[in-house]
């Protein structure tokens, strides 16, 4: 059948088509305050001509068209798509909503119609036929995208004869606003829920900072709903727990049938990760107990990065690098200067002394694990009384401590820590004798940066790799530097010395049980600043460096060679967890097309599942697998598939709610509107919803289209021009201006 269709489209926008109208008015209203000495025959000649203008110059203008499109009404084949979300496992009536859904699609699948495609959706788009989803219609995705999946189906392959899409769904879709759907393509919805007045107190919203401060004061938003017949406010009282332990509990006071907010303080006690719980008890007749029990995710951390920086001696190194750190509001530096030991020569008592004594047991015994990144500069354990602490360092280093040593003649083989717990710490090896052979190597010398290591955050001052190094070989050379040993096994080495075969180390780094060592075998690093400024104008190589040299210490996750996050925080049971990743090797060299194993494991470290993946062209990572069933916190871990060396790894949440459930309530009134505005139908019950075949499945296909714009052409203008002139005639031989 065929059809023609005629629109009326202005070629401005609507709201300047309205000024102009409403100035050209002004303009013929003006037509009347003019004195009347003219005859009422000239008069109304006059106001003819002034509104034919008008109305021609508003034509000519706004330039109205009229399309008119021929259509043809062909029949269409008709899909049916279900709702498969945690949703439909609510009861508001005689039975749950995917009951009633089942019952339908069973009665559906009965009537054995030819050409129906089924399809699923939830967080994605599933196909799978009537009769499969009356048989195993679970209900368990943990997201409902009906605007999504429609306009997936619409748009997709093979949907060029689609005719309809019937949608069998509560409606109650994971975004705030209304899905919205325009296409050819008709859309019937039969909503499902509603059939009783629904009974639920919820956690409608649960917010909170990802990450908090240790001993600081964070806070979670929760929102409360209360769906209760009756009017009046309901007290619920709502606990936030931190595993079994009851950190706080409130009373809010929620409207019947409305929400009320309530903020709740806690304080985090220790650092990592760390899950809470906020609970509220479940009413008589609750439907939804579910929503009643909500958890969220905090990394616990510090609220400024701690360092501690110990100096032999004063020196511009130590000025600079000491200036550098207090500039940061993000640091708090502690830090000492030796200007004396207890074996020098004084002609005053020791209390009479502005100089105080170096705090050597208050430090390293007390307070050593309290700082995040320990810096020796140029410092010798040796007049100090030390040896004895020098363990407690090795300890900080092996329980996730971040150490670095900086050269001068009081530092590594110079500072006699050869055979010390120290000397096991570094990621360089010590000259085995003392004297000549643990000396500064005198000599100017510019670093060398290793090109395997080009993209180390250490030495990545620009994005690519060759401009890195064309950066360093102009930045100012180095004025001696300490001799080592060798480098130890599996540590990094970035900055060599140039002109021998192998080059000897300038800056090495690496691990030492679980934390991470440093050793920068110079003490002018400060000549990158000042000297480099002085010779090209720029001296941010300097804070550069030492900015990503503190921040990979203390293991600042965006300095991470792997990064992986989840695609939320929280899922419900059995919800779709997408993984995504960047993943590089130690030496943060993208891994192409790598065979990966992507692991999952509970609070406890048990593995519960695994996949083997692998990454894009690009090093990317993109995964997806079912959340655990049970309430509670899990990481997903990447490592390689040979060497169970572990990449990276990121926690969520499993909660027996969920966003899903969190407002259950049906929307009707959504599929309604879905359904009118589409063309479509709307049934309130499935019970009364017809045979698939009674819903209509025609289409209609535009085949042309033609433009009729008759005030576009030359004559339309002619002829507002002779308008004006002939008023303009008549006004100046009538006496008017």
């Amino acid at each position: 059948m065929h059809a023609r269709l005629t629109a009326f489209e202005l070629g401005v926008s609507f709201p300047v088509g309205v000024l102009l109208a409403l100035g050209l008015l002004a303009a013929v209203a003006l037509t009347f305050r003019e004195p009347r000495a003219l005859p009422r025959g000239r008069f109304a000649i006059l106001l003819m001509l002034r509104i034919g203008t008008a109305l021609l110059t508003w034509l000519v203008a706004t330039q109205p068209r009229w399309l008119e499109r021929q259509a043809r009404q062909i029949e269409g084949r008709l899909a049916v798509l279900v709702d498969d979300s945690r949703s439909l496992r609510v009861t508001d009536g005689p039975r749950s909503r995917a009951e009633a859904a089942r019952a339908l699609l069973t009665r559906w699948s009965a009537e054995a119609e030819d050409g129906v495609a089924g399809f699923r959706f939830g967080s994605e788009l599933a196909a799978a036929s009537v009769e499969t989803l009356a048989r195993d219609l679970g209900a368990k995705q943990d997201e409902t995208r009906l605007a999504a999946a429609l306009e997936e189906l619409a748009t997709g392959p093979g949907s060029e004869d689609l005719g309809a899409i019937v949608v069998v769904s509560d409606g109650a879709e994971s975004a705030r606003d209304a899905p919205a759907f325009a296409g050819e393509v008709k859309v019937h919805t039969v909503a499902l829920g509603g059939a009783a007045p629904l009974v639920d107190d919820a956690i409608a919203e649960l917010e909170a900072d990802p990450v908090a401060f240790l001993r600081s004061q964070a806070e979670v938003r929760v929102v409360l709903r209360a769906l209760r017949s009756g009017g009046g406010a309901v007290a619920i009282p709502v606990t936030l727990w931190e595993g079994d332990r009851v950190v706080r509990e409130e009373l809010v006071d929620v409207p019947a049938g409305g929400e009320a907010e309530a903020i709740i303080p806690f304080e985090p006690r220790r650092l990592g990760r760390a899950v809470y719980r906020v609970t509220i008890p479940v009413a008589e007749g609750d439907a939804v107990p579910a929503n009643n029990d909500r958890a969220f995710l905090v990394r616990v951390t510090r609220d400024k990065l701690r360092v501690l920086l110990v100096a032999g001696q004063p020196s511009w190194d130590v000025r600079f690098l000491r200036a550098f750190l207090e500039r940061d509001p993000g640091t708090d530096l502690i830090s000492f200067f030796i200007l004396r030991t207890t074996s020098d020569l004084t002609l005053a008592a020791p209390d009479e002394l502005a100089l105080i004594p170096f705090p050597t047991d208050e430090l390293f015994r007390e307070h050593l694990g309290s700082f995040d990144v320990v810096l020796f500069q140029n410092f010798d354990y040796g007049p100090y009384q030390m040896a004895a602490y020098l363990p407690r360092i090795r300890e900080y280093v092996e329980r996730g401590g971040a150490f670095a040593m900086i050269g001068g003649e009081r530092s590594f083989g110079s500072g006699g820590y050869e055979g010390t717990p120290v000397a096991d710490v570094l990621p360089v090896e010590l000259p085995r004798v003392a004297g000549p052979a643990s000396r500064l190597r005198d000599g100017c010398v510019r670093p060398a940066v290793d090109p395997v290591l080009g993209r180390h955050p250490f030495v990545a001052l620009r994005r690519d790799p060759a401009a890195s190094r064309a950066v360093w070989r102009r930045l100012a050379t180095l004025a001696g530097t300490n001799r080592v040993a060798g480098v130890r096994q599996d540590m990094q080495v970035l900055l060599r010395r140039p002109g021998r075969s192998a080059g000897e180390p300038l800056l090495v780094v690496g691990t030492y049980g679980e934390g991470r060592v440093l050793a920068l075998t110079t003490d002018t690093s400060w000549r990158w600043g000042i000297t480099s400024g002085g010779l090209s104008g720029d001296a941010s190589a300097y804070e550069r460096f030492w900015d990503r040299a503190v921040r990979w210490l203390a293991r600042d996750p965006a300095l991470e060679p792997t990064r992986v996050t989840t695609d939320r925080e929280r899922y419900g049971p059995e919800g779709r967890v997408r993984v995504l990743g960047d993943v590089a090797d130690a030496r943060h060299r993208p891994l192409a097309g790598e065979a990966l194993r992507l692991r999952l494991l509970d609070g406890t470290g048990r593995e519960l599942a695994a996949e083997d993946v692998a990454t894009s062209e690009t090093g990317s990572l993109r995964a997806t697998f079912v959340a655990p069933a049970e309430p509670g916190a899990y990481r997903v871990v990447v490592e390689r598939s040979q060497g169970d060396e572990v990449l990276g790894e990121e926690g969520f949440v499993v909660e027996l709610g969920g966003d899903e459930l969190a407002d259950p309530r049906p929307r009707p009134d959504r599929l309604r509107a879905l359904a009118e505005a589409s063309g479509g139908r709307f049934v309130a019950r499935p019970d009364d919803a017809p045979a698939l075949g009674r819903f209509d499945a025609t289409r209609t296909r535009v085949e042309g289209v033609r433009e009729v714009a008759p005030f576009a052409s030359p004559w339309a203008v002619g002829a507002l021009m002779a308008l004006l002139i002939v008023e303009w005639l008549l006004r100046r031989r009538w006496g008017r201006r």
